[in-house]
């Protein structure tokens, strides 16, 4: 896909990869519409991208907020005529130890890393649909496929989007000439990533370059990066009883919280 002069919505704009993104995407050509929760950070970053080759709009929007999604979609198609491709990387990573398991820390994950993008796909579709083209990429995870101990929130709402993009993408292919991408990054460093250290993680820099590629290459599935990726799909194959066996201590990761029984 060549991606000069395309009209790119991206959600999370603000964000470690969004950010890297969009400022890649700016070096395309392409034309921008940049969306986050943090107005001030959107402006600057708009403005930094603005330029002769690169016209950059933003405006705030929370996806938890159904209206604050169908305004940026209306936004984006008012401006531009059409939505070429979107780009949905908004998320929360928030540990949810066994000892204080709390039903209001997933029911947040879930609202803010899946229903947000189901809330974006429902408004761009319409848009897309009457295109008969169209681009939607959204953020899952690498390990989508079995939980990791401490991370169910995150881990529940990824493997979510996956499911989700899978049983829309073939139907939307043959029926509207549109394509789906699950992007399914390894560990990035970002700031959501905090003090939750993982050996071998990325930068936003190059997770961005991954992604834009991948597009460029209309890949259905963009994952990486290769060295653990091969461990993780491994990973998947092992025997229910071997898994469950594992040091979960480890497989939470440095920087977990202690807690006490809740």
């Amino acid at each position: 896909m060549d991606l000069k002069n395309k009209v790119v919505l991206i959600s999370g704009a603000t964000g470690g990869m969004g950010e890297e993104i969009a400022r890649l995407l700016s070096k395309e050509g392409c034309k921008l519409a940049l969306f986050a929760r943090r107005g001030e950070k959107l402006k600057k970053i708009s403005s930094e991208l603005s330029s002769d080759a690169t016209e950059c709009i933003y405006k705030k929007c929370d996806v938890k907020n159904i209206k604050d999604i169908k305004e940026s979609v209306e936004f984006t198609h008012k401006k531009f005529g059409r939505i070429d491709v979107a780009l949905l990387t908004a998320g929360i990573l928030v540990p949810i130890p066994i000892e204080t398991f709390n039903s209001d820390l997933i029911r947040d994950s879930m609202d803010t890393n899946f229903f947000g993008y189901v809330y974006f796909i429902e408004q761009l579709l319409s848009i897309m649909k009457a295109q008969r083209s169209g681009t939607i990429a959204a953020i899952s995870t690498l390990p989508d496929k079995r939980g990791i101990p401490g991370w169910s929130t995150y881990g529940c709402s990824k493997a979510a989007v996956s499911w989700l993009m899978d049983s829309l993408r073939g139907e939307a292919k043959k029926k509207y000439n549109l394509n789906f991408i699950t992007i399914k990054p390894g560990s990035v460093i970002t700031p959501m990533i905090g003090s939750y250290h993982r050996k071998g993680a990325v930068t936003s820099e190059k997770a961005a370059k991954y992604i834009v590629n991948g597009i460029k290459k209309e890949k259905k599935i963009i994952q990486f990066p290769f060295y653990q990726v091969l461990p993780t799909r491994f990973t998947d194959l092992i025997p229910t009883f071997v898994y469950d066996a594992g040091p979960a201590e480890q497989q939470k990761g440095e920087g977990f919280p202690e807690v006490e029984e809740k």
